[in-house]
């Protein structure tokens, strides 16, 4: 059994820019008719063990929301591998996956099963994410009838409380309303401490410190940093001051 939750082999990701819709399609056959190409990631490799909790710091654009989209699955790369090894909660477009005509119950399954859970695995927990979202009788209604913090709180229970292995994280601290925000984040605090395997991305320097144990630093596309949490730190806001 593999000693990693994530391994990263020369993980390339690219995004292709279209004037419109409809020239998608022939490029996909000619690779012609393309407005332009974004690589936000490239060729990055990663090993990241089970139990690390690993701090993703870098400036807005350089790539951390593409790599936890990976992990999680929500996206695919352009070229190399992601292996993960156990089940993941993604704290990544939390509303992301649910159907507006299902129930806030029935999305619960629905979204559950499609991310790997079984049906008698929610049946454990469905009780106990009702009771921490706290909507009343919305439980029971269409999701289009729901606010999107309504729809947030929702995809934040069933991220937390499916036992995931690896958590990723993308500063959710604010999911709700003030009261909200309070539970969610003792419960992901209760989690961090729980031994799980965490990716944690945040402009936070003290959450950083307080959470992780190693820091990963993305600058244009590329790691720039992987180790100490201190070191990492200063060798960013040290780039972030030469730019000011």
């Amino acid at each position: 059994m593999s000693e990693n939750a994530i391994t990263i082999k020369e993980l390339t990701k690219t995004f292709y820019l279209f004037n419109k819709d409809y020239h998608i399609l022939p490029w996909l056959f000619t690779k012609k008719g393309c407005k332009a190409e974004k690589t936000a990631l490239d060729h990055i490799s990663l090993e990241i063990k089970k139990g690390e909790r690993v701090g993703l710091i870098g400036k807005n654009g350089a790539g951390k929301s593409t790599l936890m989209k990976l992990i999680a699955g929500i996206t695919f790369p352009t070229w190399g591998s992601v292996e993960v090894h156990g089940k993941v909660g993604s704290f990544i477009n939390l509303s992301a996956g649910f159907n507006p005509d299902f129930t806030g119950r029935k999305n619960l399954y629905y979204k559950g099963m499609l991310t790997g859970r079984s049906e008698k695995e929610i049946d454990s927990v469905i009780d106990d994410i009702i009771e921490f979202v706290d909507i009343g009788e919305y439980i029971d209604l269409p999701l289009r009838m729901y606010s999107s913090g309504m729809s947030a709180r929702l995809g934040f229970a069933l991220a937390v409380f499916t036992d995931p292995d690896i958590l990723i994280i993308d500063e959710v601290f604010a999911v709700g309303d003030k009261n909200f925000q309070e539970k969610s984040k003792a419960k992901t605090t209760e989690l961090f401490n729980a031994g799980k395997t965490v990716l944690f991305s945040s402009h936070s320097d003290a959450l950083i410190r307080q959470f992780c144990d190693r820091v990963i630093y993305i600058k244009d596309s590329k790691v720039a940093f992987d180790g100490d949490v201190e070191e990492g730190l200063k060798i960013y806001n040290d780039d972030v001051r030469k730019k000011k």
